[in-house]
C-alpha cells in the first residue's frame, strides 16, 4: 500500500463515539463512522446467526484505490461477509469482486431496511452487555425454563435478584442462553422467554 492509499484508508476509517457503547460479539476495537453504522452493529449482536463481527479490520484494493468496508461478519454457517452501510460514503463498483477474490461475500445494507422494533429492542438489551450473571441467578432461571418450557418476562423477573432482574435477563438474552422475540413488539411484561436452542 503506498502513502496515498494509506491516507485514504485512514480517512475512510474515521470514527466517532456513538451509543450504546458496549458490544457482545465484536472482535477487536469497536469503531463506527456514525450512528447508522452503530445501529447496524446492534443488529449484528442480536443476530443468532452471527458468530462474530469486527469494525473496519481490513481493506480491499483494485490496485489503485483502497476501500475499507464497515464490517467483516463471520456467520455460524462458516461464511464471512464484508459489509458496507449504504449512504455513508462512496462505494466503489469493484469492491464486491475484490472481496470475492479474497474469499469474502459482499453485502451493502441500507438504513431503511433496519427493522425498527428489533433495533430498539437490541439497543435496550445492549445497555446490559457488561452485566455479570451469578451462577445462582443463571441456574434459577434456566431451571424454571426447563420445567415450564417458557415464561412471561413478568414471571421471570420475580425469580431473579430483585432490582437486578432486568439486567440479568437482558444479559442472558445477549449471551444466547435464553431467547425472546425481538421483532413482534417492544420487550415488555408479556414478552415470552425460552431456553435457547442455539
Amino acid at each position: 500500500m503506498n502513502i496515498d492509499q494509506s491516507r485514504q484508508a485512514e480517512a475512510s476509517s474515521h470514527s466517532q463515539i456513538v451509543h450504546p457503547l458496549h458490544t457482545v460479539y465484536c472482535i477487536g476495537m469497536p469503531k463506527f463512522r456514525n450512528q447508522v453504522a452503530r445501529d447496524a452493529a446492534c443488529l449484528l449482536d442480536v443476530d443468532e446467526g452471527v458468530e462474530s463481527w469486527s469494525c473496519q479490520p481490513r481493506s480491499f484494493s483494485d490496485g489503485t484505490v483502497v476501500h475499507l468496508p464497515d464490517f467483516i461478519v463471520t456467520r455460524n454457517d462458516g461464511d464471512t461477509y464484508a459489509v458496507d452501510i449504504a449512504g455513508q460514503r462512496s462505494i466503489p463498483s469493484w469492491i464486491a469482486r475484490a472481496a470475492e477474490l479474497e474469499g469474502f461475500r459482499y453485502q451493502v445494507w441500507a438504513e431503511a431496511d433496519f427493522p425498527p422494533i428489533r433495533l430498539r429492542n437490541a439497543k435496550d438489551l445492549l445497555r446490559y452487555a457488561r452485566v455479570q450473571i451469578s451462577l445462582a441467578d443463571r441456574l434459577i432461571l434456566l431451571t424454571a425454563l426447563k420445567e415450564a418450557g417458557s415464561l412471561r418476562l413478568s414471571e421471570a423477573i420475580t425469580m431473579a435478584s430483585g432490582t437486578k432482574a432486568v439486567p440479568i435477563i437482558s444479559s442472558m438474552i445477549l449471551q444466547r442462553l435464553i431467547t425472546i422475540d425481538l421483532d413482534a413488539e417492544l420487550i415488555g411484561p408479556d414478552s415470552v422467554i425460552r431456553w435457547s436452542q442455539y
